[in-house]
């Protein structure tokens, strides 16, 4: 055997070595992908998926060391996708309390604004007419912080709605919701939790006597339900 030839072998193992050593491409998505669901909490609000996640990377990887690369490279896909799913359930746990922090502080914002009337109230009982002429009542209905959307929650109609003080703080007048946003509720009962409705604020006084009639007369919603 010539001296070329043994260098050409010699070489040719080498690249071969090399080959088989190489880190799959799969092994490093699948790392950052673990990392990225930790990052956002998984192990807590998803453990269940992200321990599953983490066992399906940790066997891919040892079939990989092993030689067993085929097994070890599904193994390791089955862990991407896994970690996304993780990831993504971690999010979702993080909006739904970010959601409900938000309409906890809204209902403390009302609260305080019937705690303020209230104490205004009292003052009016206590000063005369001169002295409260100088004291400027707040808007009871400008003091909310009206808003042209309001996302539904779980189990609301659009009666309750329409009665809460930071939409129109009278029940009767859920037509005019229902009237704005016909393009995405079919039936005016059936609404769900997370639909953002559009609130209609420039209602003169016609139109909110004619959702009052309308409310009156379709009969949707018990009767007993209706503030009066």
């Amino acid at each position: 055997m010539s001296k070329k030839i043994i260098i050409t072998s010699l070489f040719s193992a080498f690249l071969l070595s090399a080959c088989a050593h190489q880190v799959p491409r799969e092994l490093e998505v699948a790392e950052k992908t673990l990392a990225s669901a930790w990052r956002a909490g998984a192990q807590h609000t998803a453990a269940d998926t992200y321990i599953s996640a983490r066992n399906q990377f940790e066997q891919g990887k040892q079939l990989v060391q092993k030689g067993d690369e085929e097994k070890g490279r599904h193994l390791l896909l089955d862990a991407i996708l896994t970690g996304h799913e993780a990831e993504l359930q971690a999010c979702r746990q993080q909006l739904e309390q970010t959601e409900n922090q938000l309409n906890s502080a809204e209902d403390y914002i009302i609260r305080l604004e019937k705690q303020r009337n209230s104490y205004f109230e009292a003052l009016s009982s206590i000063y005369d007419d001169q002295k409260l002429s100088q004291i400027k009542k707040p808007d009871t209905e400008k003091s909310y912080n009206l808003s042209a959307n309001y996302r539904v929650r779980s189990g609301e109609n659009l009666f309750a709605i329409a009665a809460r003080k930071t939409i129109y703080g009278d029940a009767l007048l859920w037509p005019l919701i229902y009237k704005a946003n016909r393009d995405q509720i079919k039936d005016p009962q059936q609404i769900y939790p997370g639909q953002v409705l559009s609130i209609p604020r420039d209602v003169s006084d016609q139109e909110k006597e004619e959702a009052r009639a309308t409310a009156r007369e379709s009969k949707i919603f018990q009767p007993s339900t209706e503030k009066k």
